[in-house]
């Protein structure tokens, strides 16, 4: 019997330890998570990306994806995850996410589509995923495709953030060394 409360006094001691130390991994797991959510790319509706980018003066990058695209996963998982890619899409641009097949309805201006019609009949996008270029006003500059590595992609969003297309092709911005080079001087 003494045994017995000598097992539920200690029970009776450890366990509020026990369970505050929980809580306290808990908090900290979520102010973890809060970093976490901290590293990732502030995106945004099409519509209210683009009143935000003419009040801001920032290029608008429109990511066109699906659920179900592998190469937008991938995307998700590497180069959207790079903390370089992070900080220049959310300090330099407005990030704009469009499902493609998605029946959800925007409003531009009074003008109604959703964004499956805003993919296909405004964006031309037949593949998945598709990353639109615009400035700030709207006025759309390019498109490219496909899977994208973290380098390569940064190289575009410089030239972009910079108005480099202004200046030059991007074919000779990569020639003369991308980037790196032009962000030296």
């Amino acid at each position: 019997m003494k045994r017995l409360l000598s097992l539920l006094l200690v029970f009776a001691l450890v366990f509020p330890i026990v369970a505050a130390s929980d809580s306290s991994k808990k908090d900290s797991a979520e102010g973890n998570k809060k970093s976490e959510e901290a590293t990732e790319i502030n995106w945004v509706k099409y519509d209210e990306g683009l009143k935000m980018a003419k009040e801001s003066g920032k290029h608008i990058l429109i990511n066109f994806t699906t659920p179900w695209c592998g190469y937008c996963k991938k995307m998700n998982r590497t180069t959207f995850k790079e903390p370089e890619v992070i900080k220049m899409l959310d300090e330099s641009f407005i990030s704009i996410k469009v499902d493609g097949d998605s029946q959800k309805e925007l409003n531009i201006d009074g003008y109604k589509i959703t964004e499956r019609d805003l993919s296909r009949a405004e964006y031309r996008v037949r593949g998945y995923p598709t990353y639109w270029l615009l400035k700030p006003e709207g006025e759309k500059l390019g498109y490219i495709s496909g899977y994208q590595e973290a380098g390569n992609f940064l190289d575009l969003l410089y030239f972009m953030k910079e108005s480099l297309y202004d200046k030059m092709e991007f074919k000779e911005y990569m020639q003369n060394g991308g980037r790196k080079a032009f962000s030296k001087g």
